[in-house]
């Protein structure tokens, strides 16, 4: 068994193929009474650091400790303001940040070939 062209993305093909060494032809075994139970709501996921669907503030270090915050799509730093726009969570199925205030995680402009930061509708294409 081998995953067609040794690429690791969603939805590729299984095929035959002779032995040749790859990733593509190892897999693990593991039985179904030892898998981890999945994280939940408030779970620390320890890969990225964040804990899942918990509300937390970015503050720059700035001498004025503004917070991170949007206008439109755009991220922008303010004044903390108590306002949703300000508050960020960690999305465990996307494994992206996303806003409070419109569900929208965080997103290069232009798909990555710009400098802005902007919050758009989660596809996690570069997960």
């Amino acid at each position: 068994m081998t995953i067609q062209g040794d690429i690791d993305s969603e939805n590729r093909n299984i095929i035959v193929e002779n032995k040749n060494g790859k990733l593509g032809q190892t897999w693990d075994i593991m039985y179904a009474d030892e898998l981890p139970a999945e994280l939940k709501k408030g779970d620390l996921n320890e890969d990225w650091g964040f804990k899942i669907d918990t509300s937390f503030y970015i503050i720059s270090n700035l001498p004025d400790g503004r917070f991170l915050d949007i206008i439109g799509r755009n991220m922008v730093i303010k004044t903390r303001n108590g306002l949703k726009s300000q508050e960020w969570y960690f999305h465990q199925p996307t494994r992206t940040i996303r806003s409070r205030k419109n569900n929208q995680s965080w997103d290069i402009q232009n798909a990555g070939r710009s400098n802005n930061m902007q919050v758009y509708n989660t596809n996690s294409g570069w997960f």
